[in-house]
């Protein structure tokens, strides 16, 4: 029974490699398929960089240091390697997809996700909101489905400050809006009689 869990886990083991490696060409390759990239940003939470993923990696990374190095366990350190790995090629894919890239065709959110690709075209509206990281957009986008009608989606991005003045240019070109207008002062007394 021991020997038979040995080998379970370390087939499972090369899965997981194969599979995260798969994953993270998978990113890669997404990224390098982006035309006319025109802004991007790290959008994970952990300092920018995606909590997850990067907690792993560290963990693994000071137990694999510890066991290997330290400890001098060579008995286990192809374990080590294989975990390490995996949780490399995992921050790889996770950090290439949280990052936001703004391009010529649209938005996009999630490299890995064709559905948070927001084409210009399809945004009809959009909302700042400041926050203490930034600015958050909240565009409204139609998107038409299968039934022949539109229904309205909202896109939430934050954009960090250093991207601010950037973002609304990019945004005034493609949408055609002139972000310097001034908004007309109304009168809310008049309003309400």
């Amino acid at each position: 029974m021991n020997e038979f869990l040995v080998h379970f886990f370390s087939v499972l083991l090369v899965v997981f490699s194969l599979a995260s490696t798969l994953m993270a060409c998978y990113s890669l390759s997404n990224k390098f398929r982006l035309r006319g990239v025109r802004l991007h940003w790290q959008a994970g939470k952990l300092m920018g960089y995606p909590l997850f993923a990067t907690v792993f990696l560290l963990l693994i990374g000071l137990l694999s240091i510890t066991s290997v190095f330290i400890l001098q366990d060579s008995l286990h350190s192809s374990i080590f390697l294989g975990y390490f790995w995996i949780g490399t090629m995992w921050f790889i894919s996770s950090y290439l997809s949280s990052k936001h890239y703004i391009t010529d065709h649209g938005i996009v959110k999630n490299i890995n996700d064709p559905a948070q690709t927001i084409p210009w075209y399809h945004i009809v509206d959009y909302v700042e909101h400041p926050t203490d990281k930034g600015i958050l957009y909240m565009f409204s986008y139609s998107q038409p489905n299968s039934y022949e009608q539109e229904h309205f989606n909202q896109l939430r991005i934050e954009v960090p400050h250093l991207y601010t003045s950037k973002f609304n240019k990019i945004i005034s070109l493609k949408l055609h809006i002139k972000v310097d207008e001034t908004v007309p002062k109304i009168n809310w007394e008049n309003f309400q009689s």
